[in-house]
């Protein structure tokens, strides 16, 4: 079968997969190898479409992006792997375009089976996530602690030492009052009953400590107020700060969902979990490399053979068109070459009555001329009658 009787689908095909139609079609078993490596190059750009948006999908809420980039990476995948089969095909391999290729399908298998894994196991991944959720607040609540810890210690000991002298103030007060009730009714100090002139001595300090006490309440007592204000300003800071952290990451992103991911691959004893992630790696990595897969195991090498044939008949049709340009260069210059050289001689020969003609009139008129020097007329002579000035 030629190219003629080739459908459009069959050239389509060839054509996609990096084949030239008009050569491929007159290769009986490998244009049939062809159409294979085809409908895997498109069974692995529509997995690299599908897969790549269900990645951008994973963090974006608009569906036109993923599907966009979804898009993008499929035409990607799809327009390299067809590089490289023609590569393999013409016989000329890329091992460091082959290598790149390679690594790259490690690397998507690998990162695109994350999300996979996500989906599948979606129920125990948001219990996961709830936990470090309530780790992450709490670790923010011990760094916003940290970070006004010095100032709140500060107003607490401005508050204690407020409080302290008041404390000590009302204790002097209460031993006063006490001092002056046991002295009025003789259960104490000098033991007479009545108002007598030690008890009128403890009423006179019992009225002095009155007088402290309530100037050291009056003093201290809005101080008090006003650092305990600050203090609750600062725990309300603290916790607004939390509740506007909670609210903020109220949506769990993908990076917490892959270190939810990680805690279960950890505390997974049995490996269930992490041999299903590795086996879906690497299902994702030889879907992504089918095609090339099946290029090396179809050697082709009646197609291989003629692309060698066809690239030789160029490069010797070349060879044969350069060295019949430079061939005729060659012959144009010998023949240029001759020309000059034969009109230099034929107007030298005719310059010679010329030439002679000048040379009389020259050496007559230094004759007529009683003054010129020899020296004169001989530079005269050189510049008129010789192409040389300097010799």
């Amino acid at each position: 079968m030629n190219e003629n009787n080739s459908t459009k689908l069959d050239r389509f095909l060839w054509t996609l997969s990096g084949f030239k139609s008009s050569i491929i079609s007159s290769c009986g078993i490998d244009k049939f190898h062809a159409k294979i490596i085809s409908v895997l190059l498109i069974i692995v750009g529509l997995y690299a479409a599908l897969a790549w948006t269900f990645f951008f999908q994973t963090f974006s809420e608009s569906i036109y992006i993923p599907v966009l980039a979804g898009l993008f990476m499929g035409f990607f995948i799809i327009a390299f792997d067809r590089a490289l089969i023609s590569s393999l095909s013409s016989g000329k391999t890329n091992y460091f375009s082959l290598g790149f290729r390679f690594l790259l399908a490690i690397l998507l298998g690998v990162f695109l089976s994350q999300p996979m894994i996500l989906k599948f196991y979606q129920p125990e991944i948001s219990r996961e996530v709830e936990i470090l959720a309530d780790k992450k607040v709490a670790e923010r609540k011990v760094e916003l602690a940290a970070l006004y810890k010095t100032e709140l210690e500060n107003l607490e000991s401005q508050k204690a030492t407020l409080q302290t002298q008041i404390d000590d103030t009302q204790n002097l007060l209460s031993a006063a009052e006490s001092d002056f009730k046991i002295e009025m009714d003789g259960s104490g100090g000098t033991g007479k009953y009545g108002y007598s002139t030690v008890a009128k001595q403890k009423e006179k300090i019992l009225r002095r400590y009155e007088q402290d006490f309530s100037s050291i309440r009056q003093a201290n007592i809005p101080k008090i107020e006003a650092i305990q204000t600050q203090i609750d300003d600062f725990n309300n800071k603290v916790s607004n700060e939390i509740d506007l952290y909670q609210s903020e990451n109220n949506v769990f992103g993908t990076l917490i969902q892959a270190e939810a991911l990680e805690a279960i691959i950890d505390n997974d004893a049995s490996g269930t979990l992490k041999f299903r992630f590795y086996l879906l790696s690497l299902i994702l990595i030889l879907i992504e490399l089918s095609a090339l897969i099946a290029k090396m195991l179809f050697k082709m090498e009646s197609y291989k053979g003629k692309v060698s044939l066809i690239e030789m008949e160029e490069v010797k049709t070349i060879e044969n068109e350069k060295e019949i340009i430079l061939t005729k260069m060659d012959e144009l210059k010998t023949l240029r070459l001759e020309s000059e050289v034969a009109l230099q001689k034929q107007y030298f020969e005719d310059a010679k009555e010329v030439n002679n003609s000048k040379l009389a009139e020259h050496l007559q008129s230094w004759k007529t001329d009683g003054e010129g020097t020899a020296k004169q007329y001989w530079n005269a002579f050189k510049d008129k009658l010789t192409l040389e000035r300097n010799f």
